[in-house]
C-alpha cells in the first residue's frame, strides 16, 4: 500500500488534525476528511472521492453490477414507486394510529418508468408498493403509535430507527430478523419535523468509506394539536453501491433523490407571487446538505435531528439563502416568492446535483438536442405570473465582465479584458450599489461555454444564471457560448456579501477559477479597502490531493494586514468549492480573541442574534458570512482561516495604537 510522502503526512497532521471547531464533530464530511489524512490511508483517495459519489465519467456501454438495471429490463421484481409525501401512513383505530410496514426488494427508477433503474431494498406499507422514501408517518401530537414492521428479506437482518417518543437522548432500535416481524408501541411526542429509517445488518456498525442504503428512510411529522399550517414535506434519500472493475478501479451506482425522484423529474412546485410557502425539509443521509434557495430569502422556523427538534423564536429566526443539513438533520422553512418566474432550491455541493450521477443510459433518453447539467438533490419552482418587489433607485451602471482563458486549465474573469496570468486566481471583486440596477455584460472568450448566476441576490429570474431554466418576462438565461456574450440585469436589493460563479458544468467550471466575491454597499456606504477585507475559498482541481490544491483569494503567499487599535474591521468570508468548510479564529500570544458573527448570506443579523465566537461556526458550500473584528490592544494577532479540515492559512496582523 502506497502511504503518503512524509512532509505532506506531517503537514496533514499538523493542518487537520488539531482543533476542529466545537459542534462539528457529527459532520460526516469532516470526520471523514480527518480519517483520511489523519490516518494516511493511500494517496489516491482523494478529497473528492471523500466528499462526493465517484461518477461515472467514463463511458460505459454494458455494466456488470448487480443492482443496475438498463433500460427496458425487468427483474421481476415488484416496483418501488416515488412517494411524494402528500399521503399519512397507517390507518387510526381507537385513538392509535396502526402502522404495517414491511422491508422488501424491489425495482426503483429514479428518472422515468422507461429509463435505467436499480434494484434495492425499500419500505412499503403492507399490500402496497414500496416506496422511496418510506411512507410518511404524520400524527398529533400526543398520539399514540403502533407499528409493526415485517423483515421479508432472505439474507439480511434488519434494525428499525425513530420509532420512539420525541424528544429522547438515548436512540433505541428494534432488530429484526430474516422473515420475522417487530412491534413497537409509542406516544408521537412533542411537535416536529423527524424521521425514521432501516439499516440492514446489525446496524451498529458501518463502513466509513461503504455502501450508502440511505433509501430505507422517511418522514415523521408530529404536529401541534391546534394543526399545522399548509405545507409540504421533502425527504432526501441516497443510495450508492460500488463495484470492482477488471482493473481493479471502483466505480459507483447510485441514485440520489428528493421524494424518489432525481432532476429534472422531480416534482415541479407551482406557487403563485406573495404565497406562504412552508416546506419541511429531512436529509434522510449521513451526507451534510448545503441547501440553496434561488432569487429569495427564506427563514428557518426549526430545526431538528434524530433526537429532537428546536423550534425558533421569532426574534432567533434565521433569515438565509443557504442552510447546511447535517447529516440526518431537519428544517422547517419559510418563504414568500415576491416576484414570477423559475427558480431552483437544490443542494449546492457540486458532487451532489451533477450530471454525472445519471445512470448509465439515462442521456439516451433526452430529447435530441438537450442539455441536462444537472441531476441529483434539485426541486424546480414555477412561480406564475403577478408583481414583483424589485426596485430601482437612479441611472443605472453599466459593466463588462471578460471570461478569458490562456490554455483550457487556465480561465479567468476579468474586468480589463487581460489574458490569465500563470497563478489560479479568482475573479474580480465586483462593488456594487444597493438599488442602483446593474447590467453586467458577460463576453465568453473562452473555448467553452459558460454562465453567471448571481449567489444570494433578489433578481429577475431570467438573469439568475441557470442555463435552459432561469426565465421571466418571455427571456431566458442561455449557455453563453465561445465568442457570444450576455447582459445580465442585477437588481440590487439589500447590501452586504455575495458570489458570481458558474452554473454550468459546475465542478470543472468552478475549479477553474470562474468565481467571484460581489459586495453590495448601502445607498450612503463607503467602501474601505483598510477596514473591509473578502476572503474567498475554493478549489484548483477537481480533484484536490493536498493543502496545495486549495485556495484562499488565489494567494501565493498571505500578506501582512495592518490594523490599529480602536479599529473595527469587517471580515467577509465566502465559500465557493465544490464541497467542503470552513472556518476562522483569531489569536494573540497563543490566546483566542473574539470574533462577532454580524451577517449571513448577505443579510445583516439582529442584534439579538450577534455572537461573541472564538471559533466561527462552520461556513458551507454557497455561504457567505461577516464578522467583525476589533481588536482591544497592540500587538501581532494571527487570522487563522481553515479549510475542509485540511488547508490552513494564518495572516499575521500587526496592530499598532493610534
Amino acid at each position: 500500500m502506497k502511504k503518503l510522502q512524509l512532509p505532506l503526512l506531517l503537514g496533514l497532521i499538523l493542518l487537520g488534525c488539531q482543533d476542529p471547531p466545537p459542534r462539528q464533530t457529527y459532520d460526516l464530511d469532516f470526520i471523514r476528511s480527518q480519517i483520511t489524512y489523519c490516518r494516511t490511508i493511500p494517496q489516491e483517495k482523494s478529497i473528492a472521492s471523500i466528499f462526493s459519489f465517484t461518477s461515472l465519467t467514463d463511458p460505459i456501454e454494458e455494466i456488470d453490477h448487480p443492482r443496475y438495471l438498463p433500460a427496458g429490463k425487468v427483474s421481476g421484481l415488484p416496483t418501488i414507486v416515488p412517494n411524494d409525501n402528500t399521503r399519512p401512513a397507517g390507518i387510526i383505530k381507537d385513538d392509535v394510529l396502526v402502522l404495517n410496514l414491511e422491508a422488501k426488494w424491489g425495482d426503483f427508477r429514479l428518472e422515468t418508468p422507461d429509463r435505467p433503474g436499480l434494484k434495492m431494498v425499500a419500505i412499503g406499507e403492507v399490500g402496497k408498493p414500496a416506496t422511496i422514501p418510506a411512507p410518511l408517518v404524520r400524527v398529533v401530537a400526543g398520539t399514540i403509535i403502533n407499528a409493526t414492521i415485517k423483515n421479508t428479506l432472505t439474507d439480511s437482518t434488519i434494525t428499525v430507527y425513530g420509532f420512539q417518543q420525541r424528544p429522547f437522548t438515548t436512540l433505541d432500535s428494534l432488530f429484526i430478523l430474516p422473515g420475522e416481524s417487530g412491534e413497537v408501541t409509542f406516544k408521537a411526542g412533542v411537535a416536529g419535523t423527524y424521521m425514521y429509517w432501516l439499516k440492514l445488518g446489525k446496524g451498529h456498525k458501518q463502513e466509513m468509506f461503504g455502501e450508502e442504503k440511505e433509501q430505507l428512510a422517511g418522514a415523521f411529522v408530529v404536529d401541534p394539536k391546534e394543526g399545522s399550517p399548509p405545507d409540504r414535506v421533502f425527504v432526501m434519500n441516497i443510495f450508492s453501491s460500488k463495484q470492482i472493475k477488471e482493473d481493479s478501479s471502483e466505480f459507483w451506482v447510485e441514485a440520489l433523490t428528493i421524494n424518489g425522484r432525481s432532476w429534472p423529474f422531480t416534482e415541479m412546485m407551482k406557487p403563485a407571487v406573495g404565497d406562504t410557502i412552508n416546506w419541511r425539509v429531512i436529509n434522510a443521509s449521513d451526507r451534510g446538505h448545503p441547501m440553496h434557495l434561488h432569487g429569495f430569502y427564506f427563514d428557518v422556523l426549526e430545526r431538528g435531528n434524530t433526537f429532537g427538534s428546536q423550534i425558533f423564536e421569532k426574534e432567533q429566526i434565521p433569515n438565509v439563502v443557504t442552510e447546511n443539513m447535517r447529516g440526518r438533520s431537519t428544517m422547517t422553512m419559510q418563504w414568500v416568492p415576491s416576484r414570477p418566474g423559475n427558480w431552483l432550491f437544490h443542494c449546492h455541493l457540486s458532487f451532489h446535483v451533477t450530471s454525472e450521477l445519471r445512470l448509465p443510459g439515462a442521456e439516451d433518453f433526452d430529447p435530441e438536442g438537450s442539455t441536462q447539467h444537472m441531476a441529483g438533490l434539485v426541486i424546480g419552482i414555477q412561480v406564475g405570473d403577478g408583481p414583483s418587489d424589485l426596485i430601482s433607485k437612479g441611472a443605472p451602471k453599466h459593466m463588462t465582465l471578460f471570461a478569458n482563458e490562456k490554455n483550457e486549465n487556465n480561465v479567468a474573469f476579468d474586468l480589463e479584458n487581460s489574458i490569465p496570468g500563470e497563478s489560479f486566481k479568482p475573479g474580480p471583486l465586483l462593488l456594487l450599489k444597493q438599488f442602483q440596477t446593474t447590467n453586467i455584460t458577460v463576453k465568453n472568450q473562452m473555448s467553452t461555454g459558460t454562465s453567471i448566476h448571481w449567489h444570494g441576490l433578489e433578481i429577475d429570474s431570467w438573469a439568475d444564471g441557470v442555463p435552459g431554466w432561469s426565465s421571466s418576462d418571455g427571456r431566458t438565461s442561455p449557455i453563453i457560448e465561445p465568442g457570444e456574450e450576455f447582459t445580465y440585469k442585477l437588481s440590487l436589493m439589500r447590501p452586504g456579501t455575495f458570489v458570481y460563479h458558474s452554473h454550468l458544468d459546475d465542478i470543472h467550471q468552478l475549479t477553474k477559477g470562474l468565481y467571484g466575491p460581489l459586495i453590495i454597499l448601502g445607498e450612503d456606504e463607503v467602501y474601505n479597502p483598510d477596514l473591509d477585507h473578502v476572503y474567498i475559498l475554493g478549489w484548483k482541481t477537481p480533484d484536490p490531493k493536498s493543502a496545495a490544491d486549495l485556495d484562499l483569494n488565489g494567494w501565493v503567499e498571505v500578506p501582512v494586514q495592518q490594523a490599529e487599535v480602536g479599529e473595527t474591521h469587517r471580515i467577509r468570508l465566502i465559500n465557493i468549492g465544490p464541497a467542503g468548510g470552513s472556518w476562522i479564529k483569531v489569536t494573540k500570544d497563543g490566546e483566542p480573541v473574539l470574533l462577532k458573527t454580524i451577517a449571513k448570506d448577505g443579510a445583516d443579523l439582529p442584534l439579538v442574534q450577534q455572537r461573541d465566537v472564538k471559533v466561527t461556526d462552520k461556513v458551507q458550500i454557497g455561504e457567505t458570512a461577516d464578522y467583525a473584528f476589533a481588536p482591544q490592544e497592540p500587538g501581532i494577532y494571527e487570522m487563522e482561516f481553515t479549510y475542509m479540515g485540511l488547508a490552513r492559512w494564518q495572516q499575521t496582523w500587526k496592530v499598532g495604537m493610534e
